[in-house]
């Protein structure tokens, strides 16, 4: 009976390797909140844009900026739902004195339309201050980012 299981179990997980595979990741975008403006800015992974100051003016336009909406784009199999598929992010913010603040997240539950393609996404709160890293694995596809985000402190002579 043990055999049977192990071969059951070995099934499975053939099929669920499977169907994981066919996740891909495409593409990674990111727009900050233009808060004056009440709309998001134009992508700045693909622009190269960076943001000095950004909460006190210094996003696109003069606006003020605070949040970051990330974009993930994933393709997969037309009209599908891959039933074991996981994308994994990893988000590093690097603080003012050098220490990581890691956000790990995992996307499950794709369902792919007829064009093939799901956007995930990931709004991040009082995050214009502080450089940003994206990774993200999917399938066997891996896509990165960095965003050059940064602020002035104002400190008080001694």
């Amino acid at each position: 009976m043990s055999a049977l299981r192990a071969a059951a179990a070995a099934s499975f997980a053939l099929v669920g390797g499977v169907q994981a595979a066919d996740l891909k990741i495409v593409d990674v975008k990111a727009y900050a909140f233009l808060e004056h403006a009440g709309k998001l800015s134009d992508d700045l992974v693909s622009s190269g844009q960076s943001l000095v100051d950004a909460p006190k003016g210094g996003a696109l336009g003069g606006d003020t900026a605070t949040g970051l909406l990330l974009d993930f784009i994933f393709a997969g199999d037309k009209n599908a739902s891959p039933k074991y598929a996981t994308a994994i992010v990893d988000l590093t913010q690097t603080g003012h004195a050098g220490q990581p603040v890691v956000t790990h997240k995992a996307f499950t539950n794709f369902i792919f339309g007829p064009d093939g393609i799901e956007h995930k996404a990931v709004f991040l709160e009082a995050a214009t201050c502080m450089p940003l890293d994206i990774v993200v694995h999917a399938g066997k596809t891996q896509k990165s980012a960095k965003l050059d985000f940064q602020c002035t402190e104002a400190r008080a002579p001694n």
